[in-house]
């Protein structure tokens, strides 16, 4: 696909709509499966507050000097790609593993994020590491409703 080249407000772009898209699929969820309600909309509601932590920071940091200058460079945004709501035909079991699944590549995508960002001022690679740790604690919980 050659060498891809990503700016900093695309990452926030990017971010931002990996999080409707999780708060949509958990939403989904919790319509769907009504005993897990209160986990899913738990979830979704979270993923209002990770928009809001990443896009604020960005917005208290980022200068246009420094968006012009640094990018992503070789990141290839596809791959961190989400299902916006499980499948119609998923089971419970079903839509958790894609629940999970969706987890995975949201962490993958913020630790991916944060590592390149290092060279950033502080603040930006932190709250990306922050959304990655609640995230992973989410995971563990998904875990715990296959165990069940």
């Amino acid at each position: 696909m050659g060498n891809l080249s990503v700016t900093t407000a695309a990452i926030i772009t990017f971010s931002e709509k990996l999080e409707d898209k999780s708060t949509a699929f958990y939403s989904a969820l919790a319509e769907r499966w009504p005993e897990q309600a209160e986990v899913f909309r738990a979830f979704a509601a979270e993923g209002d507050k990770y928009q809001t932590w990443i896009v604020r920071t960005y917005q208290e940091t980022i200068s246009d000097a420094l968006e012009a200058s640094y990018s992503f460079e070789g990141l290839n945004l596809a791959d961190y790609e989400v299902a916006a709501a499980p499948p119609e035909e998923a089971t419970l079991a079903d839509a958790v593993q894609a629940a999970l699944a969706l987890e995975e590549k949201a962490c993958a995508f913020y630790r991916e994020v944060a590592e390149r960002s290092e060279s950033l001022l502080a603040t930006i690679p932190m709250a990306f590491k922050r959304v990655a740790r609640k995230r992973e604690k989410r995971r563990k919980k998904l875990a715990a409703l296959l165990a069940d």
